[in-house]
């Protein structure tokens, strides 16, 4: 696809990683009450990479069949492949990092450290 670099790796995950991402996305941004001007510029470059209107889809799509918090939490929980999980833990990381992490976003980060066994680093455990 023309214009797209796909830099970040997301377009590589499966659709089933892929979708567990941009719930986790989702997730992260309403965690604090707020979506800071840094948070959503971080979005929008990480969309531009995917390729918008793919990125944009997959966001609504997440909103369809992941509407809560737990229903993300546990479609997290069922992602095996650890390079996805890396991926996803730190494509996320980065959107937190845009402005401040707050404490519900520190949560959700350690959940899936715990979860997916992921050092500080978003590394797995080897």
């Amino acid at each position: 696809m023309s214009g797209v670099s796909d830099k970040s790796g997301a377009r590589g995950l499966g659709a089933d990683e892929q979708l567990v991402l941009a719930g986790l996305l989702r997730l992260l941004v309403r965690l604090d009450g707020k979506f800071s001007d840094e948070e959503q510029e971080a979005l929008e470059e990480l969309a531009s990479d995917f390729g918008e209107k793919s990125f944009w889809q997959l966001m609504d799509e997440a909103g369809r069949r992941l509407p809560d918090e737990a229903a993300i939490r546990a479609c997290a929980g069922s992602i095996g492949n650890v390079e996805a999980r890396e991926l996803i833990y730190g494509l996320v990381l980065n959107i937190a990092r845009a402005d401040c992490i707050q404490g519900r976003e520190q949560t959700l980060l350690d959940f899936l450290r715990e979860t997916w066994k992921l050092d500080e680093a978003g590394q797995a455990y080897r």
